[in-house]
């Protein structure tokens, strides 16, 4: 990994935890997950396993939600990760793009063309104000993924790798999608809403910063992450950014929960509490962030305790969402590893 140890990662990881007070005890059908494999397929038959995994997201973090606006919520994601993680792009995602959807023409582009005829099925679901959201999220991704193949990091002082971050986290789109009109109507909710979408701007990006670092060291494209983007233009050891992540994560949950104190409405309670505690599940459970490898390297048993918490979440879904739970043993020096 660039400038920091996995030692140091896992011993930043498991501090998060521990502030968040991260204790899982749901269980998860593994059933609904095949739902939300099934209903995307089609749309998009030729990138299995990022339908895989974006199912996974889903079925991890908005369990509390209806299977139909699940299956919606999957294929909107899938959609933008499908274009996310491709290195090198053979179209571009921009050029025209707006026009085309002002002027109400076919959108070109192989993957957006399919995205925007789909949107409708999970706007439906949704207030003005949230599908608007949505809208403007989608937008703002598909900018950040024109941007980050450039492999740009940003002059020395700026605030780019902010921008960037907040653009790609989407973490107002992850709030919105918290609050179906059906059962959070937009003019009884929408205050609060509108307050948690500008939390999870921190939140969101944050965590998926801590989580993803280590797997982001494996190419040039996925170095084009926060913390290194922050470390190039701030002079900071990439350690001390990961560290301050923590604390902005964690004072984002922090206000969150005074607002909900406040509030006393104890749907809404649960309601956020179950995707906070959802999203933190997902990061810990999937095999995209190769905790169970961190695990191994490091020899952390307490990031070993959180990670197989998670995983116990699943149940019979690890191996369908491509989440690992790998075999570890003690070798002679008493570290974990992990077979070959």
């Amino acid at each position: 990994m660039d400038q920091v140890t996995v030692q140091e990662l896992s011993n930043v990881l498991v501090a998060f935890l521990q502030r968040f007070d991260y204790d899982d005890t749901a269980r998860l059908p593994p059933e609904d997950l095949e739902s939300l494999q099934d209903f995307v397929f089609p749309y998009i038959p030729h990138n299995s396993r990022i339908v895989r995994e974006l199912a996974g997201y889903v079925h991890c973090t908005f369990p509390f939600l209806p299977l139909e606006i699940r299956q919606a919520v999957t294929l909107y994601d899938s959609f933008q990760m499908s274009v996310d993680d491709m290195p090198i792009e053979q179209h571009d995602s921009l050029e025209n793009l707006c026009i085309q959807l002002s002027t109400r023409e076919q959108v070109k582009h192989p993957v957006w063309n399919g995205f925007f005829e789909t949107l409708p099925l999970v706007l439906q679901h949704y207030g003005p104000y949230a599908q608007t959201t949505l809208f403007r999220g989608a937008l703002e991704f598909i900018q950040a993924t024109c941007l980050e193949r450039t492999l740009f990091r940003g002059y020395s002082g700026s605030t780019y790798p902010s921008y960037i971050r907040r653009m790609s986290g989407q973490g107002p789109v992850q709030a919105a999608l918290c609050f179906p009109e059906a059962e959070f109507p937009q003019s009884e909710f929408l205050s609060f809403t509108a307050s948690l979408e500008a939390e999870l701007e921190d939140f969101v990006g944050t965590v998926n910063d801590l989580f993803s670092f280590y797997k982001e060291s494996e190419n040039a494209f996925e170095r084009i992450n926060f913390p290194l983007n922050e470390a190039s233009c701030s002079g900071r050891s990439v350690l001390e950014i990961l560290i301050d992540l923590v604390n902005t994560a964690i004072g984002s949950w922090a206000r969150v929960q005074s607002i909900l104190g406040v509030l006393g409405e104890k749907r809404l309670s649960d309601r956020v509490g179950e995707f906070f505690k959802g999203y933190v599940r997902y990061h810990l459970s999937c095999s995209r962030y190769k905790i169970g490898r961190i695990c191994a390297e490091s020899g952390n048993q307490e990031l070993l305790r959180y990670y197989q918490m998670s995983l116990n979440v699943l149940g019979g879904a690890v191996s369908a969402t491509a989440m690992e739970k790998p075999t570890v043993t003690s070798g002679e020096s008493g570290a974990l590893r992990l077979p070959n």
